[in-house]
């Protein structure tokens, strides 16, 4: 940490294996005040800009967007949690500019030490969907 509010670092990363050599270098920082974070992350390869703030105890809300030199595209998303605290539940979504939208919601039981999940993925460009229901014990 550069001070207590900023960090900075970078990444080198090297693989080698099946006749091939690959050599990566990312840097990033980060930037936090209180409830609100924006964070850049650099390489050759792709290129991440970050936007996270929390609204009050129940509403935290996120934006990023990245681009990726290779496939030559970029995506931004927005994402969001809403913590139901009486009702032992949270409901996490997102959207993003590649028509997908997604969605989490999780409900927790106060005398058993398990969560109940839901999740949907629905991307209208590629016409998909999928949906999964999950538990998680502890």
């Amino acid at each position: 940490a550069v001070v207590s509010t900023q960090s900075t670092g970078g990444e080198l990363l090297f693989q080698h294996g099946m006749g091939a050599k690959n050599a990566a270098l990312t840097l990033g920082g980060r930037f936090r005040d209180g409830d609100t974070e924006f964070m850049v992350k650099t390489g050759e390869q792709s290129t991440n800009i970050g936007f996270y703030v929390k609204g009050n105890e129940q509403v935290e809300c996120a934006v990023e967007f990245e681009y990726v030199k290779q496939m030559g595209e970029s995506i931004t998303t927005f994402g969001y949690c809403v913590d139901l605290p009486k009702g032992l539940s949270k409901f996490r979504g997102s959207i993003d500019t590649d028509w997908s939208v997604a969605g989490v919601l999780e409900k927790r039981f106060e005398a058993f030490p398990f969560a109940f999940t839901l999740s949907g993925l629905l991307n209208h460009k590629k016409n998909q969907a999928k949906f999964g229901i999950g538990f998680t014990i502890g």
